[in-house]
């Protein structure tokens, strides 16, 4: 299946919704969403792809969509963010919404690291 490729902001938005209960239903028809347009149904329904994940952005997704700290659930270093705690879910759904230039690795059982390319 191929997803839908989101921009950055899009999906900080989307993941904020979704955090405080929002129902796709109310989102369609709503400008903050209009560049999706017929594509918001499957970006809720089947995820999404980022366009390109910046260090700040995967940081405030993984605060946002997991409850994921900096300093606490994971550590920055140059090249990325090492040490991030997931679970076997948490961690399939950021494999699925990294871009192609982020490599994706497992570190240790429950932990892995998303460096840039």
């Amino acid at each position: 299946m191929t997803l839908t490729k989101i921009s950055m902001p899009d999906a900080i938005r989307i993941e904020k919704i979704r955090r405080n209960g929002t129902e796709i239903g109310e989102l369609l028809g709503n400008d903050n969403f209009a560049a999706l347009g017929s594509e918001l149904q499957s970006v809720f329904r089947d995820g999404y792809q980022i366009k390109f994940v910046t260090v700040n952005g995967l940081k405030n997704l993984l605060r946002i969509k997991f409850g994921k700290e900096a300093g606490s659930d994971f550590t920055e270093t140059e090249q990325g963010l090492v040490g991030i705690a997931l679970t076997d879910e948490e961690a399939a759904a950021v494999r699925q919404m990294l871009s192609s230039n982020c490599l994706f690795e497992q570190e240790a059982e429950g932990t892995f690291r998303v460096l840039w390319r």
